[in-house]
């Protein structure tokens, strides 16, 4: 088998992004992201509702612990050493059940699972969750899509569906700031979410 040379190894990390993976980078062990469930829940009545949230589907590109980011419209790459403590869907279902459970503004908020029955079920598509440098911007802006359709249990029919995008800006292009501006972004998305499903899931 023919090895490279180094000409071409030194080409390749030339070419390699900054701040971003290379399959020739890395070695060091990833700092480890989570993000947070929602601190200011919208007031308003408590519902006897119990709500299930499907586990969010997903590209690969999104599916998993590495956190993305987007040159262009063609190519998805993901942040060197850094990583979320879950893969993005799981970590997003995980954090809209955690802030509907604190608001008190339901019975009971779970995964959904074949031991839990439910009043309603809430299906979740992302096609965005990543840090977008908009082919040359020097600091990202942080995208998020959440595409919810709202299910009841007992008939399987679907009560309404909605789309959901929030976007926010790090102070600075770094990965510690970029996940700050995830958070932000987040923060919206799940409050836009949760407000939309209690406003509909009743009725």
């Amino acid at each position: 088998m023919m090895r490279p040379s180094r000409r071409l190894v030194l080409a390749a990390l030339a070419l390699a992004p900054a701040g971003c993976s290379s399959l020739l980078g890395g070695g060091t062990p990833a700092t480890m992201y989570t993000l947070t469930a929602l601190r200011n829940f919208p007031p308003g009545p408590r519902l006897k509702l119990q709500v299930l949230f499907d586990r969010p589907s997903a590209s690969d590109a999104i599916n998993t612990t590495h956190i993305a980011l987007r040159r262009n419209v063609l190519n998805m790459d993901y942040f060197a050493d850094a990583a979320w403590t879950d893969a993005a869907p799981s970590m997003i279902q995980t954090l809209l059940v955690e802030s509907l459970q604190r608001s008190g503004r339901v019975t009971a908020a779970s995964r959904d699972t074949l031991a839990i029955r439910g009043d309603v079920e809430v299906r979740i598509d992302v096609p965005h969750f990543e840090a977008d440098y908009n082919g040359s911007e020097e600091v990202p802006t942080v995208r998020i899509e959440l595409g919810l359709i709202l299910v009841k249990v007992g008939d399987r029919s679907i009560i309404g569906t909605r789309t959901v995008t929030a976007s926010a800006r790090p102070e600075k292009n770094d990965v510690a700031a970029i996940v700050v501006a995830f958070d932000a972004a987040l923060q919206i998305a799940m409050r836009d979410s949760l407000t939309w499903i209690l406003a509909n899931a009743s009725h």
